[in-house]
């Protein structure tokens, strides 16, 4: 059956929308006048906006909390459509939400809060001049859930692939506090931050990860073509010369990866479930985790980011007057590493005993000695003023760890890769070296 979106005026005089399912357009208006509704807009919804309906919005009215449930989407089978189905599908395969469509839309939101719209009005005007469709549908539920009684970050929380923890963090501070113009700043300066901070270490990586898999690669290559030309040389000039032993066990692995290739794949598939396995037990990401934090070089990158995500969230709470242990709870949010969350339980339970939340941090070298003597004068004077000075020390500590390892993975890869040519010469260019030298010298 097909869908509708509609506009009802509820009994009350709200006005709500929505989308449902209906065999006709009649049947669809006989539905939406129940509970003394009237319709005031309806229009079919193409196939494709059928197919992939998030949420059930016509319960929204009588359960607002049905918003956040999510429908299981139906698989299309595009190649039992016909021609013309598939032009009137509206699909966007290639359309996403990149972090500037989020800045713009905070922006927006933004200017027209400060205008003095209401929720609702601002959300309807950015969805009014929104053109990417795929974030035109994310803002049209948001709409339809902030009209239907839902706060704002409520429905944000469907969509965490689009509005991180952090972000949403930001947002239900703001409208529990009645600061949310604010708070949209501190997630607008939140997502642009890490645009950048992303940006430099994709673009630090990528590169030279793709560098090295393509050098590995080639020497691979060069190991199967090449070995087994040493012996055709060997055999053409006739020389007595034996083949030296790395040359036949190159010869000998060569043979083996070009008859048993599919062993390799079998190996990094077996190897990937067992990391996978392994990393979604209680006691494997809490080990995996702990191993992101303190690993050399890239440990003290990730520790900072993880650490500058949630003193940025804690500042916030703290400023709109939430206690310690109430900041510290809410703040969890942002993190998803075991490691760190161990220690802000361990710390939470501390306060409650009358200890220190500081330590189990410092006990587990998550903080430095520095910002633990930093946030220990700060508990005794003024913690949300020190905390601001930890940030903007821990965002000098991630350019620098980001230098680090900018400086390292180069050094690492060449290694790797001068260790490969030096098995690739002693493998194939040595053994020709010596049987044309021996050639030349038997002619000579």
């Amino acid at each position: 059956m097909p869908n509708y979106k509609y506009r009802v005026i509820f009994e009350d005089g709200r006005i709500g929308r929505g989308k449902i399912i209906a065999a006709n357009r009649a049947s669809a208006i006989d539905k939406l006048k129940t509970d003394n509704n009237q319709p005031i807009m309806l229009k079919k919804m193409n196939d494709y906006a059928k197919y992939n309906t998030k949420v059930d919005y016509r319960k929204i009215k009588k359960n607002p909390a049905a918003a956040r449930s999510k429908k299981k989407k139906k698989k299309i089978d595009i190649t039992k459509m016909t021609l013309k189905e598939l032009k009137e599908m509206d699909v966007h395969p290639f359309t996403t939400i990149k972090p500037k469509d989020i800045i713009a839309f905070v922006n927006d939101i933004y200017i027209l809060k400060q205008s003095k719209f209401t929720n609702v009005q601002a959300l309807q005007a950015v969805y009014d001049g929104t053109e990417n469709p795929v974030f035109k549908d994310v803002i049209e539920d948001l709409l339809i859930g902030v009209e239907s009684g839902e706060r704002l970050y409520n429905m944000m929380e469907v969509y965490p692939k689009v509005f991180p923890p952090m972000f949403v963090n930001f947002v239900k501070v703001g409208e529990e506090s009645g600061n949310l113009d604010t708070a949209l700043l501190y997630a607008r300066d939140y997502v642009e931050e890490n645009r950048v901070l992303k940006k430099k270490i994709v673009g630090a990586i990528v590169p030279r990860v793709l560098q090295f898999a393509l050098i590995i690669i080639a020497m691979f290559i060069a190991l199967i073509i090449g070995v087994p030309i040493v012996q055709e040389v060997y055999d053409m000039f006739d020389s007595d010369q034996q083949i030296p032993k790395a040359t036949q066990i190159g010869l000998s692995v060569a043979q083996w990866s070009v008859e048993h290739w599919y062993m390799f794949v079998i190996i990094m598939a077996v190897v990937y479930a067992i990391f996978y396995i392994y990393t979604h037990t209680g006691r494997g990401r809490y080990n995996w985790d702990k191993f992101l934090m303190t690993c050399p070089v890239l440990g003290d990158l990730v520790t900072n980011i993880i650490i500058s995500k949630f003193f940025t969230a804690m500042l916030l709470n703290l400023k709109n007057g939430m206690r310690i242990q109430e900041s510290l709870d809410v703040s969890k949010s942002v993190s998803s590493n075991y490691y760190f969350l161990s220690a802000l339980e361990t710390g939470k339970a501390n306060i409650l005993s009358g200890g220190s939340w500081i330590e189990p941090f410092s006990e587990n070298k998550i903080f430095k000695p520095m910002v633990r003597e930093m946030l220990t004068i700060g508990m005794k004077t003024d913690l949300t003023e020190m905390m601001e000075k930890v940030n903007e020390y821990i965002r000098s500590e991630i350019n620098e760890a980001l230098e680090r390892f900018v400086k390292v993975l180069p050094e690492v890869t060449y290694a790797i890769v001068g260790v490969a040519l030096i098995a690739f010469v002693i493998t194939v260019m040595i053994p020709l070296i010596n049987v044309y030298m021996g050639s030349f010298i038997s002619i000579s």
